[in-house]
């Protein structure tokens, strides 16, 4: 089977890339370069180590049983996706869900091109708590965009070649779902939904509400 980019994982790797492109920094002498955003192992992309540059590496996928819920959803809409009416029910399992977790490393030689990516970074791209990442495949159901979580920073400065590489280490949170292709097969369209308000019968022992 041929996984689609708009697949999860595939949507946040790709929705994350487009958040953290256009940052620009600059030297005191008002020379300007453009940060470039890369893939890191294992989804190696060719490249030119011009500094700056940022690496992103997807390092845990855990379930968060904290935002789960089981069962079948019914709805007239299919998730947003359909116009409502009255004659059309669907019916689906409730998807599992995910917190991914980023690891966007920076690099770069010059001290003020450091700090300009620092600032770039925990003031627009990754504001604390108050991140949100824009997955243009949530439109059809209704989700504007995930909740995006700063869950660390780190500074790993070094010396490589006698020279000082500047490194800077984002954590990252985000969160996202998925429906297992088992729990597709499993949820067939519900063509009638009856509801009684006040049954002819009921069973020994119930009353109605």
């Amino acid at each position: 089977m041929t996984v689609s980019d708009d697949a999860f994982i595939f949507a946040e790797d790709k929705a994350l890339k487009a958040l953290l492109q256009g940052i620009t920094v600059s030297d005191l002498k008002n020379n300007t370069r453009d940060v470039k955003v890369w893939f890191g192992y294992p989804d190696v992309e060719l490249r030119t180590q011009d500094y700056p540059y940022l690496v992103i590496d997807l390092y845990d996928i855990q379930e968060a049983n904290d935002r789960q819920h089981s069962g079948f959803w019914i709805d007239n809409t299919n998730r947003g996706t359909q116009t409502a009416t009255s004659s059309d029910t669907y019916s689906y399992y409730a998807p599992t869900t995910y917190d991914l977790f980023y690891q966007v490393s920076s690099y770069s030689r010059h001290p003020r091109h450091d700090r300009s990516i620092m600032f770039e970074m925990l003031n627009k791209k990754i504001p604390g708590k108050f991140g949100h990442l824009i997955i243009p495949q949530d439109n059809g159901v209704g989700v504007v965009a995930r909740h995006m979580f700063l869950e660390g920073f780190v500074k790993r400065d070094s010396v490589e070649d006698g020279r000082r590489l500047l490194r800077n280490v984002f954590s990252i949170r985000v969160v996202s779902e998925m429906t297992p292709a088992q729990a597709l097969l499993a949820t067939p369209q519900v063509e009638i939904v009856n509801l009684e308000t006040t049954p002819s019968t009921l069973p020994s022992g119930f009353q109605p509400v």
